[in-house]
């Protein structure tokens, strides 16, 4: 697994593969743009170039992007679905211009108007995503989640009828955020408990299908619902999901996110910690 974190975008997108190089990362994560706005600047080919410039002058791999926490393409509000959409849109020409393969994005809280409408709504979305955009290659990956509220995702099943729906299936893939999906109920605390995600993932839509992994400790209990990351071996999944995800010679080029708590230090930390687990 290719290991990164999220980093800051401050100061200047092409700033991004500086501070990940600087914490250890062998790829990395970014916003393009504030995550809790609408607007979106805009994002010149100076810019692009230099971040590129940089991916490749610090030997590191091109990652993911993530969408806005604003984005519910699950609403059944117009005008959140709408803004929504169109935000996603201009995401993912900014991901492609940014020469970053994917942009992950929540699927979405369907707000009480039940499962089956949330996951009709988000599979017609991408599809209007995908005619509306200019991208050409960069894929939407569906992130699990941990099922708090209303949110969608929170099984394999849901993803899987997602993608199926799809008139763009072969451009959408998945996320698996370790907090989340041990939050939902998948207890992946032991190797057989890692190896029967993957047999259930596998059956769901293809171990192909996942692109991208979030690495984060749980500070909820198995099955909690609960959204809380925590640093790895310090929350109640424990080192041994870590180590044994880490050497999966499926994902040896996939990219490995931390979205841990502490910021850059502890990201050093927390990459170090991951490294020795290789072998």
């Amino acid at each position: 697994m290719l290991l990164g974190a999220h980093v800051s975008i401050a100061g200047s997108l092409a700033k991004a593969p500086v501070r990940a190089y600087e914490i250890g990362g062998e790829t990395f994560q970014i916003f393009t743009k504030n995550q809790m706005q609408w607007c979106i600047p805009t994002l010149t080919e100076k810019t692009a170039e230099k971040f590129k410039s940089n991916v490749k002058s610090f030997n590191l791999y091109f990652g993911t992007v993530h969408a806005s926490y604003l984005v519910n393409v699950a609403s059944s509000n117009p005008m959140t679905r709408m803004r929504s959409i169109n935000n996603l849109v201009v995401d993912l020409e900014r991901t492609e211009l940014l020469n970053m393969p994917y942009l992950v994005f929540h699927p979405g809280a369907h707000k009480d108007a039940g499962e089956r409408k949330g996951i009709k709504l988000i599979a017609e979305a991408i599809d209007q995503i995908f005619d509306i955009t200019s991208a050409k290659k960069t894929m939407l990956l569906l992130e699990t989640t941990a099922g708090s509220g209303t949110n969608i995702g929170y099984k394999l099943e849901q993803l899987s009828e997602i993608i199926a729906r799809s008139k763009f299936s072969e451009r959408i893939g998945v996320c698996v955020d370790t907090c989340h999906i041990f939050a939902a109920g998948y207890d992946i605390r032991t190797e057989s408990g890692i190896v029967n995600f993957m047999d259930l993932a596998d059956k769901s839509f293809g171990l192909d299908k996942i692109k991208a992994f979030h690495l984060n400790d749980s500070l909820g209990k198995l099955g909690s619902r609960i959204d809380r990351h925590a640093e790895i071996g310090k929350g109640n999944i424990g080192t041994r999901a870590f180590e044994v995800l880490v050497n999966l010679k499926e994902f040896k080029n996939t990219p490995g996110i931390l979205e841990t708590p502490g910021g850059p230090e502890r990201y050093k930390v927390n990459l170090k910690l991951l490294k020795t687990f290789r072998r």
